[in-house]
């Protein structure tokens, strides 16, 4: 089928110098796009049978494209360049994610492998403590008929109480340290697991709420402050897809309610799901947190890790003995303040600015 001029719209037939674009397929005659003799011929060097009867163009490495199409193809490249740097990035997190992931099994497994020997040990004591008791019941039989020999008047019953309250204080002692093991073990994993659930959110104080309204409008105000927030502070083009859950803690009052955010392990761009690792949304806000002193709608608001119960206790003790420190700090020239990430937090010297 023959193939028209998009530029004259006449024919271009088999043997005119004809190049077809690579996106949208339309031919044109070389020199109603300016493409020279010397240029078409080197074209044609690189194209394997291609024809404008064939109705697209083959080309051996080289592609030419109509100014039409010129627009978009460059915004693919530099879109397909930015997808691939994406794509490493996301590869690098994946293997953090991966080891992180790991240790906790190891974790699991050591902890899970220690309790069930101290199950183990505490069974064993118990079958020891059971012939024991065994073996003190002969004894016992043995004492009941020498007391019925002698003349004392001394109750057997007594005698078996006192035997018998000692022995299962003894087994107490032993189930209470197996359940105080099975315990530690339990709050230790509910804790791994509260870290995880927490992994991927943040904590915004100072955000303001809008007037008393509907559900939706409420919910409508929070999401775009953040969401402007992330691209005017932060540089991150972050979406509604991106965030999973959204909501106030505590009940309205005279100040504004800390807003919980919870972000998703993916980010939805030009209907591509891109899947991030390893908190990566989350790291990039929280790594930049000080551009929001710089500036004037943002500079009240504080980002903040959700912490689990025994991360903010943990935070809490670390606060209050960095104010003793900072009292007893005699020359008045350094601050001492808690840093680091949940479960890394430490405190550290800092000279006051002058």
């Amino acid at each position: 089928m023959a193939n028209t001029c998009k530029k004259c719209t006449t024919e271009v037939k088999s043997n005119h110098n004809g190049v077809g674009c690579e996106l949208c397929g339309k031919w044109y005659h070389a020199k109603c796009v300016g493409i020279t003799n010397e240029t078409y011929k080197f074209l044609k060097t690189c194209c394997v049978e291609a024809s404008p009867d064939s109705g697209h163009a083959s080309n051996g490495g080289v592609m030419w494209f109509c100014q039409d199409c010129m627009g978009p193809v460059t915004q693919m490249l530099r879109n397909i360049t930015a997808i691939q740097k994406r794509q490493e990035d996301i590869e690098e997190e994946l293997k953090q994610v991966k080891r992180t992931v790991n240790s906790m099994n190891l974790e699991i497994k050591e902890t899970r492998k220690e309790t069930d020997s101290k199950i183990i040990e505490s069974q064993n004591q118990i079958k020891d403590l059971q012939k024991e008791m065994l073996d003190m019941n002969a004894k016992l039989q043995m004492v009941q008929d020498d007391v019925s020999m002698s003349q004392e008047n001394v109750k057997w019953s007594d005698i078996v109480n006192q035997a018998v309250d000692s022995k299962l204080e003894t087994v107490s002692v032993g189930i209470n340290m197996m359940e105080k093991s099975i315990e530690e073990t339990r709050i230790k994993t509910q804790e791994i697991r509260d870290k995880e659930d927490r992994r991927n959110n943040i904590i915004l104080y100072g955000v303001p709420e809008s007037q008393p309204g509907s559900y939706e409008e409420v919910m409508k105000h929070d999401h775009e402050y953040f969401l402007q927030m992330c691209e005017e502070v932060f540089g991150l083009d972050v979406t509604r897809e991106d965030v999973k859950k959204l909501y106030r803690i505590g009940r309205r009052g005279a100040t504004a309610r800390p807003l919980l955010i919870q972000l998703t392990s993916g980010m939805l761009k030009n209907n591509l799901l891109i899947q991030l690792t390893s908190g990566m949304l989350k790291n990039n806000i929280m790594e930049t947190t000080f551009k929001l002193r710089k500036t004037d709608k943002y500079k009240q608001v504080i980002v903040a890790h959700d912490m689990t119960k025994m991360e903010r206790e943990q935070c809490k003790r670390l606060v209050e003995e960095a104010k003793e420190r900072e009292t007893e700090e005699t020359t008045g020239e350094y601050i001492y303040r808690v840093r680091g990430p949940p479960g890394g937090m430490k405190i550290v010297k800092l000279k006051k600015r002058t």
